[in-house]
């Protein structure tokens, strides 16, 4: 008697790195902040090794059986066996090392035609390709820009920045990385 009932309220959460590497995501993620900067840490330099880049990665899931995503890439794509062996490679670590509980997923996968653009060399090599960016705040009274991918160039400070034309009006519009809160390949269905 005189008890109230104990509520809960959650929503989807978990850790994700943004294109420039810094980490974000829910406060109420199942994975703290240094458990997921530690599986990047492990991640990369087994995929380094084997000649991949680790193009993305999210921990979402429960406590109890977290969800690891891992995107991989390579200069010439992934096959479905790339991914299966990496996935093998990667198992083996995330175990040894104690990075994840007992029971989890981990899902390595490539990071697909409209792969996500997120550090300075993606943007590089996919100049000339189209692309999508979205901003954190809105510029001109919106957040989503698409078009050709012009190039890259040096920023103020340490960072760089993306020159994106817009095929329909030629104007070019050039963003900060900062700025940037996603981009990726576009691709017209």
């Amino acid at each position: 008697m005189g008890r109230k009932p104990h509520f809960f309220v959650g929503r989807p959460a978990g850790w994700f790195f943004d294109r420039i590497g810094r980490l974000r995501g829910s406060p109420y993620s199942i994975v703290p902040m240094t458990d997921a900067d530690r599986l990047k840490a492990l991640m990369e330099p087994i995929l380094e090794a084997e000649g991949a880049e680790l193009v993305d990665l999210e921990v979402a899931g429960s406590r109890g059986r977290p969800v690891v995503r891992a995107y991989v890439d390579t200069e010439e794509g992934v096959t479905l066996d790339e991914c299966a062996r990496f996935s093998r490679l990667l198992e083996r670590e995330l175990e040894e090392s104690g990075a994840v509980p007992e029971r989890y997923v981990l899902e390595v996968s490539s990071p697909g035609l409209e792969r996500p653009l997120t550090k300075r060399r993606h943007f590089e090599r996919f100049a000339g390709r189209e692309v999508e960016v979205r901003l954190y705040a809105k510029r001109g009274g919106r957040k989503n820009f698409v078009g050709t991918l012009e190039g890259v160039r040096d920023g103020d400070g340490d960072g760089f920045e993306v020159v994106v034309l817009d095929p329909d009006t030629g104007e070019r519009w050039t963003f900060a990385e900062d700025a940037i809160a996603r981009a990726r390949l576009h691709v017209r269905w």
